[in-house]
């Protein structure tokens, strides 16, 4: 008798294992009968607008050990306020105006110079000026072998322009 109690009991659990079974199936078939879409649209994004950049004569630096025929070296600091990483590509010449009203315009001038792929910056370790840093350059400025007795003691404004590419 023992052996037909068992049975029925197994029976029982087979009979309860096929109900369980069959529900799961029945579920799984409800989830695919699920209706399904899709669906299309746009994202918009705006690209930012550079900011320009300030050539500042770097203090202490400037040639003024100048004198007629003389050409030295100076430095300028170029700011990148942009939040991408910049290369500067190229640095016009610069050229003085009249000084003192006698100390002639183009008495001192600064040389142009450029390089497609970043000029490098003193010390050249490097070409890229990062995200919102700055770089220093060195440039080469002369004096008029004819520069009037005026021009001793002057200050120099020179007034250049650079061209700055993402170095992203």
């Amino acid at each position: 008798m023992a052996g037909k109690h068992f049975a029925r009991r197994s029976k029982k659990f087979v009979v309860a294992g096929l109900a369980v079974s069959t529900g799961a199936v029945a579920v799984a078939g409800m989830a695919a009968a699920a209706w399904m879409s899709t669906g299309t649209g746009t994202a918009t994004v705006k690209a930012s607008t550079s900011k320009a950049s300030t050539i500042t004569a770097v203090a202490g630096t400037s040639a003024d050990d100048l004198y007629p025929g003389a050409t030295k070296a100076t430095k300028v600091t170029i700011d990148n306020p942009n939040p991408y990483p910049v290369v500067v590509t190229s640095i016009s010449a610069g050229s003085s105006a009249l000084t003192n009203g006698t100390c002639a315009a183009a008495t001192v001038t600064i040389d142009a110079i450029s390089n497609a792929s970043g000029i490098a910056q003193v010390g050249g370790s490097t070409v890229k000026i990062a995200a919102g840093g700055s770089g220093a350059y060195s440039l080469v400025t002369h004096m008029t072998a004819n520069a009037d007795n005026a021009c001793q003691g002057q200050t120099f404004a020179l007034a250049m322009s650079a061209s700055l590419q993402s170095n992203a």
